[in-house]
Order: structure tokens, then sequence, then C-alpha cells
């Protein structure tokens, strides 16, 4: 009977021990992400203004469409080249990358993109400034597949 009592007496204090602490960062890795049905990657080809960003990006990227479908990005020094294998899903070889185009506006104006890893997101804009409209659309759509927007910051020009 002491035995027994003082098992759970012993099990009873192991409850009682406080949770470690966890961080999932920039994107909750169980929610799912997913590339928008709407990815054209002729229309998506072009320069990009980064409004709003999470992680490490730069002020602007590029990204230009090869003969063979593939996405040449760029930022700063820095090219990638990526393979569309599905709508709104970029991979690249070297350095091994998933890129996720979650939304683009019917326009090709405005979109919301992001690292499948959550290393890094950002909405994305044609021009220097977008409507409000179009920037709320894109900071839900991060938010819905799982991104912590209360680090979305603007990004300095």
């Amino acid at each position: 009977m002491k035995r027994a009592l003082a098992f759970v007496l012993m099990l009873a204090g192991c409850a009682a021990a406080p949770l470690p602490e966890v961080s999932i960062g920039l994107r909750n890795p169980t929610a799912p992400i997913g590339g928008t049905s709407r990815f054209d990657a002729a229309r998506f080809a072009g320069d990009w203004h980064v409004l709003r960003c999470l992680g490490a990006c730069a002020a602007r990227l590029r990204y230009d469409l090869g003969t063979n479908g593939q996405l040449q990005h760029q930022a700063g020094a820095e090219q990638t080249l990526f393979t569309v294998t599905a709508p709104g899903v970029l991979r690249s070889a070297a350095p091994e990358q998933t890129l996720v185009v979650m939304w683009i506006d019917e326009g090709f104006r405005t979109a919301a993109i992001g690292d499948a890893n959550g290393r890094w997101a950002a909405i994305l804009d044609r021009s220097a400034k977008s409507s409000r409209d179009r920037i709320k659309a894109a900071t839900e759509i991060l938010d819905f597949n799982g991104w912590d927007i209360s680090q979305l910051r603007k990004v300095n020009k």
C-alpha cells in the first residue's frame, strides 16, 4: 500500500512539472500551406517590390522566365533557379528550397509568397505602394497559412 501511494505521489509530481516553452518561429509547421491555383509563371515573371516581410528579405525581387518554363529568382546578387512543380509551388535543387506563392490578385499586382520551411515570407507588389485592400488580403492569406503576422514588418526602400 505504501509503495502504491509513493508511486501515485511520484506520478502526480511529474504531472505538475512545467512544460518547456515551444517556439514556432515565423510559421506554425503544423498549419497547411498551399500554392494558388491562379499562378501563371509568365504573368508572375518580372520585377517585384517587397512591401512587408517576415525574416530576411531583400527590398526588391525579380523573376525571369526561361524558355524551359523555369523561373530565375534574383534577390540582390543572389540568383536561384526554380522549377514550377505545381500551381504556385516553385522548387530549386541548389540550394534546396521550396517557395510557395499562396495568393496573387487577379491583376498579378500583389502576391503573398513564402519559403515552405518557414524561414521567410513576403507581400510583394509591382509598385512601391499597393492598395490597402490587397495588402490586407495578402496578410490574411499569410495568417491562414500559419505565418506569425505579428512579426510582419514594412520593408524600407
